[in-house]
């Protein structure tokens, strides 16, 4: 194909970092279009990627009436649109790679899967960590078979205080009424989706899921503390406070980004800052107010149709971030803390009557998902020029097995019930 054109849909976090990509690459990727609805968002593209402004839209309706100019979309608008805006572009001629989650409807899964097979466009999803060289080299080792046949999947998730609230208390994430999401699906999908990755050729079959808000509560909040932040008495002893936010920009990225005005988030002052925190609809609110609709830990079990079982612990405001996995084979097991980027490897030696411990340090954990984040377009787009295709790229039918885990277990959690995930991938209550 030569040099990949491509449409970005959305330039908030996840859009801005896959399409700078290109500008490293001008001769394999070229940005020629962006949709987004914030005009702030939209000036800083035109200047990045040099664009005239018949290539910037505000709207999806509006980019769909202009004339084809891309070969590809990168849909990284919010969860809740994703089935709309992709559904569209198979028949229109453009191969599509879409942020995760893809959609939380079962039906909605299967056609999209459906609709980009009968017209043969490839259809990637951004299941990041599969991409970096973490996961990927458990990947190898498990496909090598140096420790047998996988036999059990245990994985947590500890989202570290800052993060939980820029995205999942007071951010784009705080509701699943507003985002579409439910917590599992929003946070965990990249966690399933290695579950079934590393498991990959069998699909999962029963699962169950327990989950609550337990931190972020009326019942938590002191009686004498306001609606907001800023105006709060326990504004500077409250550890979910966002005054911390004024000096500590760390998080900046997430809660600042296309927020004021005519700025990017490295550019929004101090007194901004309080302005927005002041303002702002959701940021900047008091922690323990409404609403109250996302869990803030949960616990998802699962079977495989070849015997293997998995589980994933989730557990929302904790002081360290954290992505744990073990993997336990006849013969062998693989443990990771991905913050470290150290993997062990132990198998087990008949002769010694005990086991040899390999431990294979990666060296420096690189940004965006520990190198996932470049690395996924990057095969993405040689995908798609020169048919190239490593092993982080399963098909479509594949990517949405780890979506029906997440979905499975919203369900369970909230009905307290086991589902049966279905040849035909509907569920059955049990």
């Amino acid at each position: 194909m030569g040099k990949l054109k491509v449409a970005i849909f959305g330039m908030g976090n996840r859009g801005k970092t896959y399409s700078e990509w290109s500008l490293g690459h001008p001769s394999e990727m070229e940005v020629v279009q962006v949709v987004d609805a914030n005009p702030t968002a939209l000036e800083y593209a035109k200047g990045l990627f040099h664009l005239n402004d018949d290539a910037l839209f505000l709207s999806f309706e509006d980019w769909l009436k202009a004339p084809k100019v891309a070969d590809a979309v990168f849909n990284c608008f919010m969860d809740q649109y994703h089935y709309a805006t992709t559904l569209p572009l198979f028949s229109r001629g453009y191969d599509v790679l879409l942020e995760k989650p893809i959609t939380v409807h079962p039906n909605e899964l299967l056609e999209l899967m459906n609709e980009s097979k009968k017209y043969g466009r490839k259809f990637g999803v951004c299941h990041v960590l599969r991409y970096s060289p973490f996961y990927r080299k458990a990947k190898e080792v498990l496909l090598s078979g140096e420790i047998g046949e996988l036999v059990a999947l245990e994985m947590a998730e500890h989202v570290y205080i800052p993060h939980m609230l820029a995205s999942y208390v007071r951010g784009k994430w705080k509701s699943e009424a507003e985002c579409g999401s439910p917590m599992i699906m929003a946070k965990c999908c990249h966690d399933t989706d290695l579950m079934c990755w590393f498991n990959e050729g069998s699909r999962p079959t029963f699962v169950s899921s327990f989950g609550s808000r337990s931190i972020f509560t009326a019942a938590n909040k002191p009686k004498d503390a306001t609606d907001r932040c800023m105006s709060c008495p326990h504004m500077k002893e409250c550890q979910y406070s966002c005054y911390f936010n004024l000096e500590l920009t760390h998080m900046d990225p997430i809660i600042f980004q296309s927020v004021v005005p005519g700025k990017q988030w490295n550019e929004v002052t101090r007194e901004e800052k309080i302005k927005v925190f002041s303002e702002h609809p959701s940021l900047g609110k008091c922690v323990f107010d409404p609403p109250y609709d996302i869990v803030d830990h949960q616990v998802l079990q699962a079977t495989f149709e070849n015997g293997v079982t998995a589980s994933l612990n989730m557990i929302g405001g904790t002081s360290y971030p954290c992505r744990t996995f073990h993997l336990l084979a006849t013969s062998g097991e693989i443990f990771g803390v991905l913050e470290s980027n150290k993997i062990t490897v132990r198998k087990y030696q008949k002769d010694k009557f005990w086991r040899d411990t390999i431990e294979y340090d990666l060296g420096d954990v690189a940004e965006g998902h520990s190198g996932g984040d470049l690395k996924l377009v990057e095969e993405f787009v040689d995908y798609l020029n020169y048919g190239k295709k490593s092993i982080s790229l399963t098909t479509v039918e594949e990517s949405i097995d780890g979506h029906l885990l997440c979905i499975a277990g919203d369900i369970s959690d909230k009905q307290r019930k086991v589902v049966e995930i279905l040849d035909n991938r509907e569920f059955r209550i049990r």
